[in-house]
């Protein structure tokens, strides 16, 4: 039996949320949308997920500050979080290479660079 991996997706933009959709079906995943920064600290205070798509641009903080949130949690050592946004600018890559991020994608982003960086973050086949 295959394990299905917990995803949560803190993207303001529905479209980008659409297209992941779209792009990461047939992977084993079990993905949760967050809309705002907000919603994904309320999401993570009761869960762990196995991956954690985040967007540095949210409506009500920045994404930073959600990873920021997550490794304050001692469960959350385990998951695995990629960036993805439209922030490209050196700053932000100098950022994530200090932080405990498995990838630094930028929007747009080619469906199979984000397949690819979704089954090696979660060790999949």
């Amino acid at each position: 039996m295959t394990a299905t991996y917990r995803v949560l997706v803190v993207e303001d933009d529905t479209d980008t949320m659409t297209l992941l959709r779209l792009v990461l079906r047939g992977l084993p995943l079990d993905i949760v949308h967050a809309g705002t920064g907000s919603e994904a600290v309320a999401f993570l205070a009761d869960h762990q997920p196995d991956l954690v798509f985040i967007d540095l641009n949210l409506p009500d903080m920045r994404g930073w500050d959600v990873v920021e949130r997550l490794k304050t949690q001692v469960q959350a050592k385990r998951t695995r979080i990629i960036v993805l946004t439209a922030h490209a600018e050196p700053v932000n890559r100098l950022i994530g290479t200090l932080q405990p991020i498995t990838a630094y994608l930028n929007k747009p982003v080619q469906g199979e660079l984000l397949r690819q960086a979704v089954r090696e973050a979660l060790s999949l086949a």
